[in-house]
């Protein structure tokens, strides 16, 4: 009986994980995405997000919303003007040097890729009592750069008007 119970037990996960392998977006890339990649673990000393680690997604000028390793990416109406490939990736990387990263690092592609408006970036991260920020580079300096964030218990929050790399943390 046991057997069967676990046996039931295993063919229902494996039903209900189906849907979530799929990365087609028939409603025209203005709902969240899910694409292949497996959990986003944490990051030097960040927070474990849920769903892939890597998801590519059509987003057009009508805005749209993509969620990646615990991460969600919104785009607002008009901050593209044609429908355009976009890949966000949870990486594994480290922290920069002089940095602290609570976070995956978010790599956002293409870069550089310039929004007319900021695009909200919604990052899981591991508060540890002490303030925390959301860093950005830019494709034309590889630096990172305060660009401030809002946190909303263990959610960071920040606009961003351009693509490339970002993380929460702060400065050591």
């Amino acid at each position: 009986m046991l057997s069967r119970v676990f046996a039931f037990a295993s063919v229902l996960a494996l039903i209900c994980h189906l849907p979530a392998c799929s990365s087609d977006d028939s409603s025209g890339g203005s709902a969240a995405a899910a694409g292949a990649g497996g959990s986003a673990g944490a990051g030097a000393g960040g927070s474990a997000g849920s769903g892939p680690s890597s998801v590519k997604q059509t987003v057009g000028p009508d805005g749209g919303v993509i969620t990646v390793g615990g991460a969600t990416v919104t785009f607002p109406a008009g901050a593209l003007a044609a429908a355009t490939e976009i890949t966000i990736t949870a990486t594994d990387e480290a922290a920069p040097d002089g940095f602290v990263a609570l976070s995956k690092v978010f790599k956002c592609e293409p870069s550089p890729l310039d929004f007319p408006m900021p695009v909200t970036m919604a990052m899981p991260f591991s508060p540890d009592g002490q303030p925390a920020t959301v860093f950005w580079s830019s494709g034309a300096d590889p630096a990172f750069k305060d660009v401030g964030g809002t946190a909303t218990g263990a959610i960071m929050t920040a606009g961003v008007k351009h693509f490339s790399r970002g993380f929460v943390g702060r400065a050591k």
